[in-house]
Parts: C-alpha cells; structure tokens; sequence
C-alpha cells in the first residue's frame, strides 16, 4: 500500500506514481529527492502508527552469512523492535531449519522476546533465494 501526499488516501502500489512523477510534483526535485521524502514520510506514519498501538515493527539486517551450493546455509541477522533501542542479535542455521536468539533487543524479555520470536518465524518461512539483507516487517499483537 502506499499513501498518497495529495489526498491521503490509501492506494495500492501499482497506482503509486514513480520517483519521476514525484519529483515532478515536488517541483523541481530530482527522483532520488522524492524518493527520499517519499522514504521519511511512510518512516514517520510507520512511527506515528506504532506509538498509537496499532501495529509493531521488527527491523531486520543481515550481519553475517555462510553459503553452500549458492544457499545461504547460515545467517546472522540483527533485529530492532518497533524501529526504537537496541539491536538484538539472532543466529539461523537454514539448513536445519533452527535458530538461536544471542541476544535480546531489550533487556525486558517480556517486550522483547515476541519480536526475536516473531523474526525467527519469519527469516525460517522465507524461501532461501528471497532472504533479505535487509526488511521491515510488520505484525499486531
């Protein structure tokens, strides 16, 4: 979904206008430029949305990996709750399937373990080859 800067209307991403047409509408801007307030403003509504409760946010960044056969066998990923604090660190070993969390983002397991838990579900569930480096991925509770 994106959101439109007009209207503020909801539309799905195939009506998005490109960076080019943005910057056209930023009059005089460059795509990169309207990509980047493009890119500070859903950053703001994703924090606006998160302090009002109505979903979370686990960012995600690949630290480390190990391939076999043009895999990725092994990973470390690092993990944000909610866009906010600490960075907590969790290994993977796709090949089994498992994952270990090294570290939490937050000292309070009680906030913080659900994220490690719901990243963990979720790097597991991706199919090797789409693995991200790096992804926001979102949840409610």
């Amino acid at each position: 979904m994106a959101v439109c800067m007009d209207c503020r209307c909801v539309l799905p991403m195939r009506h998005r206008p490109t960076w080019e047409d943005l910057a056209a509408m930023f009059e005089g801007s460059t795509a990169s430029g309207a990509e980047r307030a493009y890119k500070k403003a859903v950053q703001k509504l994703t924090q606006l949305l998160i302090e009002d409760g109505l979903f979370h946010t686990i960012v995600l960044k690949r630290k480390r990996q190990k391939k076999r056969k043009e895999k990725i066998a092994a990973a470390t990923y690092l993990y944000q709750a909610d866009s906010d604090g600490e960075w907590g660190e969790i290994q993977f070993d796709f090949e089994n399937r498992t994952a270990q969390i090294i570290q939490l983002a937050d000292w309070d397991k009680m906030i913080s373990q659900p994220f490690a838990k719901y990243a963990i579900s979720y790097l597991l569930n991706c199919q090797n080859e789409k693995l991200p480096k790096e992804t926001v991925i979102s949840f409610e509770e």
